[in-house]
């Protein structure tokens, strides 16, 4: 008798386990993917196609080939909550699936409860970025909320685009910390001041405490006024752990094992920015994780079903991080080294352009 494997979302990990799926089938073993759309895009090239160096298709990858390819079902739409003891998902419309091992790759959001029914946006789910970040470079007056890798690299590159463009007005950027929060300080001063020389404005440790459609107002009394917000704070989990009464950190990501497996359930599996690992809370919630654990997951999804022992997932101590600066200029860190060059976006370039293409 066949097993059924759902795999819920299309994240890194995932499209990892698509990809290997073209070139060794499981025997007895239905596979299911559950994504609303179906493209998947790819985070670390969203600078590049804001700044205008990549095209929608250069950033997406097309769900529907790499599932047909791989004899995946791809079933078009958004689970809402899981029935773990039932062995079920529930998806937005009602629908049902029941399955005998499940894994989650659906990323986290940024946007705050609190803030979706005001004038700030988000760059989640990723297949709504496109629309949103032409409308936004064009804006005199464009604010990102959040200092941290994305929101710095995406106002460079907004800022970048409207100089090439001749389009008048600043990028601003505030936020609650430093810039660049998890880096060490000096790694923070030197974006700073890149962000400033590109002529980025930035409020550092200030909160934004309401959103308004002309400006937000900060705990320390500011009105920044804008024309257009794109919420690039800290990451939080998404609401269908909690709702389904899942073990979860403070911000609401599912607590995982080192073999992936959840806390409570072996038969329930998460990678990437989803989930927080219980042996290593403190890991960032970074593609670069997402992409190394894609093998252990195969592996073990593998092994799982087929009764065998699985594999621990140990994350790099020192992972490497470029980011695009604008005029094909990159900043790169890894661990005490720093460099910002025209070098270093080339190997960004290379890297994304390499991971793209595993899956065309």
């Amino acid at each position: 008798m066949s097993k059924r494997l759902l795999l819920v979302g299309a994240g890194h990990a995932h499209l990892e386990i698509l990809n290997r799926l073209r070139n060794e089938s499981w025997r007895q073993v239905d596979v299911c993917m559950i994504t609303p759309s179906p493209y998947q895009y790819y985070s670390g090239m969203f600078s590049g196609y804001t700044e205008g160096l990549y095209s929608e298709e250069d950033i997406r990858v097309d769900i529907r080939q790499l599932a047909n390819a791989a004899n995946v079902h791809w079933i078009p739409k958004k689970a809402a909550f899981i029935k773990p003891q039932q062995k079920k998902i529930v998806c937005e419309d009602g629908s049902v699936y029941p399955f005998d091992v499940v894994s989650f790759d659906i990323g986290s959001k940024s946007l705050p409860l609190s803030f979706e029914d005001s004038a700030a946006r988000t760059i989640k789910p990723n297949y709504e970025f496109t629309d949103q970040i032409r409308t936004l470079r064009e804006t005199t007056k464009p604010l990102i909320v959040g200092g941290g890798a994305a929101g710095t690299e995406l106002a460079m590159s907004i800022q970048a685009y409207k100089d090439k463009h001749k389009i008048p007005g600043q990028v601003r950027v505030i936020t609650s910390d430093r810039i660049l929060a998890d880096g060490p300080k000096w790694v923070s001063a030197r974006l700073k001041k890149l962000l400033e020389k590109k002529g980025v404005r930035v409020w550092q440790n200030e909160h934004v405490e309401e959103v308004f459609e002309e400006f937000v107002k900060t705990d320390n009394g500011n009105r920044v006024r804008h024309t257009g917000v794109l919420w690039l704070g800290g990451a939080i989990g998404d609401p269908i752990f909690e709702k389904s009464s899942l073990a979860i950190d403070e911000r609401s990501f599912a607590l995982v094992r080192s073999t992936l497996q959840f806390r409570d359930y072996d038969y329930i599996f998460g990678a990437g920015d989803c989930v927080t690992m219980i042996d290593y809370p403190s890991l960032p919630k970074s593609g670069v994780y997402a992409v190394r654990q894609g093998p252990v997951l195969w592996q073990n999804l593998k092994s799982y079903l087929s009764g065998l022992p699985l594999d621990s997932f140990v994350p790099q101590k020192n992972a490497l991080y470029i980011l695009s600066t604008g005029g094909k200029k990159g900043f790169l860190v890894y661990g005490p080294v720093s460099s910002h060059n025209k070098k270093a976006w080339q190997l960004k370039n290379k890297i994304d352009r390499e991971f793209m293409a595993k899956y065309k």
